[in-house]
């Protein structure tokens, strides 16, 4: 008897495993619209002044480091971003006051899904458009494009709404 509980205990185990390691999985040609609000902490900068008189006053990089929360669109893919973290790694122009970043969205379960975005400053922080490019898992293999709007709070803290639509192989 205590074989055979053990057994179906097992078997219930693996099943929900498996029911877990699936349900996530995308239908190709399958669509949907992220929208997402998320936190962003600068983690690093740095500035490569050009002699005066250049028009391009200087180059930037850096890192900003957070959190991303779900906050709109219905599908399993969408609703894995929630509380996922986000990372961009950013290079811009002073001059210009534009740049592009790379953007990298890692789900609690290891999964990632890769961006682009192209950036142009404006009085709040800055906002652009993004590109989907791919990813790990789920994410192989999806294609999309949206806009984001990131709002400075201090030199360190920001917040970014983004949102695009998005489409399965």
């Amino acid at each position: 008897m205590m074989i055979t509980k053990f057994a179906a205990k097992a078997r219930t185990s693996v099943a929900a495993a498996m029911f877990a390691a699936f349900a996530f999985n995308a239908t190709a040609g399958e669509q949907g619209k992220f929208v997402g609000h998320a936190v962003l902490n600068n983690t690093k900068f740095h500035e490569v002044k050009t002699p005066d008189g250049h028009p391009y006053k200087a180059g930037w990089t850096g890192e900003q480091e957070g959190l991303i929360f779900h906050n709109g669109g219905g599908k399993a893919l969408d609703k894995m971003l929630d509380r996922a973290h986000y990372i961009v790694q950013y290079v811009g122009d002073a001059g210009t006051g534009s740049g592009y970043c790379m953007k990298t969205f890692t789900t609690a379960e290891g999964h990632k899904l890769f961006a682009r975005c192209d950036w142009q400053l404006n009085a709040k922080g800055s906002h652009g458009t993004v590109t989907l490019l791919g990813g790990t898992g789920p994410f192989a293999g999806i294609k999309g494009k949206g806009k984001f709007n990131v709002v400075s709070v201090s030199p360190v803290v920001m917040w970014d709404d983004i949102e695009w639509s998005w489409e399965t192989p």
